[in-house]
């Protein structure tokens, strides 16, 4: 029985994690620091001062960047501030807060109003 359980468990531990969609509320509050927020917590795609997750800067194209967002006062701007978006990619919620994001293939950017009417998504 045991030896069943670990072979078992090394299969499982050998099968490639699978790629997600995950939507919320993009936040890119100051240089270099992205996150994406949904339901399951924070998704850090992005830290200043470390590596991005792989497939980030391919997938952030200047349609995705020209996007307006909200900044932290409330006023739409081009730079820092927040809006609402889906990203592809693999996740691992079991690593930790800035290491759970393990690549990222695509950005879209989706309506704000998906996000605001989300019940399950906190405030920006």
């Amino acid at each position: 029985m045991l030896r069943s359980f670990l072979l078992l468990a090394a299969i499982l531990a050998a099968v490639p994690a699978q790629a997600e969609t995950r939507c919320g509320w993009y936040r890119n509050p100051t240089p270099a620091n992205v996150i994406l927020e949904d339901a399951d917590g924070q998704w850090w795609i992005s830290r200043q001062g470390s590596p991005s997750a792989p497939g980030f800067d391919d997938s952030y194209t200047t349609d995705f960047d020209n996007r307006l967002r909200i900044d932290y006062a409330g006023q739409v701007t081009q730079r820092y501030g927040y809006s609402c978006a889906c990203a592809e990619g693999v996740f691992d919620a079991s690593r930790g807060q800035y290491e759970n994001v393990i690549s990222i293939s695509r950005l879209t950017e989706i309506p704000m109003a998906r996000c605001e009417q989300d019940p399950a998504l906190p405030a920006p």
